[in-house]
């Protein structure tokens, strides 16, 4: 497995200028066996893409979450968990594929479903060498500058989260390795007024949680088998119309509240109604619920 970058730079005319990008940017190689699994185009994020090849160490990654693995741009950073965490916002272009730990490998899935599978310990210390190479490169320049402080408290978390998880990789080894999985111990809980937006690829949440279709569909294949297209849990008593999604580490579940009597008999799109019409759309993207009521 080869994971570097080549050409890396910041943007900007002058020197001055490049101070403020706070990405670095650069054509990214990535290849397995041979097979090349990025391409030719030099003006990858760089610094976003170690960053999430660094996260996958620990935790499964997705195709679908515009998270991608090599992403075009990833400059709007905002701090999450009291700063310590960071929510990177980008654009739909990239390179993307499936990053799954499996007993002691890593398989890569490719969007056409093509796989690959290293060894653990050959990924992390790849993936190490990459998130070195970009470190290096901040290093050998002047300190990045910020028009605001939005920018600056960003890209902070960005290099908090950054360090928090090297020295966790560093301080790694097989025996310790706890990859993110479904706990059943608790469970975020939202209400149908916190979705954004349903895309084909999952649901938007207000406060930027991404509910991947794919992510549940694998993992509730893992705990319950099936044909590996369920995403969630659903309840149809009049109680509790919700859905239970398999995210993880908690599971999410959206809920649809009754309005009063009068809201309700006046409402054009009744409770029921506004919770069946996203149970149809789910399966019009071609995953299914699961009825546990």
């Amino acid at each position: 497995m080869e994971l570097y970058a080549l050409n890396l730079y910041f943007l900007g005319d002058t020197q001055k200028e490049r101070e403020y990008d706070y990405c670095a940017h650069g054509k990214i190689v990535f290849k397995i066996d041979g097979h090349n699994l990025s391409n030719e185009v030099s003006y990858w994020c760089a610094s976003v893409s170690a960053y999430r090849f660094l996260r996958s160490i620990f935790e499964n990654h997705f195709i679908g979450a515009e998270e991608q693995m090599i992403p075009c741009c990833g400059h709007f950073l905002i701090p999450s968990h009291g700063g310590s965490g960071v929510i990177i916002s980008g654009c739909p272009n990239g390179i993307d594929f499936d990053v799954i730990h499996k007993d002691n490998d890593v398989i890569i899935r490719t969007q056409s479903g093509v796989e690959y599978t290293v060894t653990f310990e050959d990924y992390k210390a790849t993936v190490l060498s990459y998130v070195k190479q970009i470190q290096d490169f901040y290093l050998q320049n002047p300190p990045r500058q910020f028009e605001n402080k939005f920018d600056q408290d960003g890209f902070s978390a960005f290099c908090c989260d950054w360090h928090s998880l090297l020295a966790k990789a560093n301080a790694l080894d097989e025996n310790n390795l706890q990859i993110s999985k479904i706990t059943f111990d608790g469970c975020d809980s939202f209400a149908e007024n916190d979705i954004a937006k349903i895309y084909s690829n999952g649901i938007l949440l207000k406060n930027m949680k991404f509910i991947s279709f794919r992510e549940c569909a694998y993992n509730f294949q893992q705990i319950h088998g099936g044909n590996g297209i369920c995403v969630a849990e659903r309840d149809i008593t009049d109680s509790a119309l919700s859905f239970v999604f398999y995210t993880a580490p908690k599971t999410t579940r959206i809920v649809f509240l009754q309005k009063s009597k009068i809201k309700e008999f006046f409402s054009k799109r009744k409770t029921a109604q506004r919770f069946y019409d996203l149970q149809k759309q789910i399966e019009s993207f071609g995953y299914t619920t699961y009825d546990k009521s």
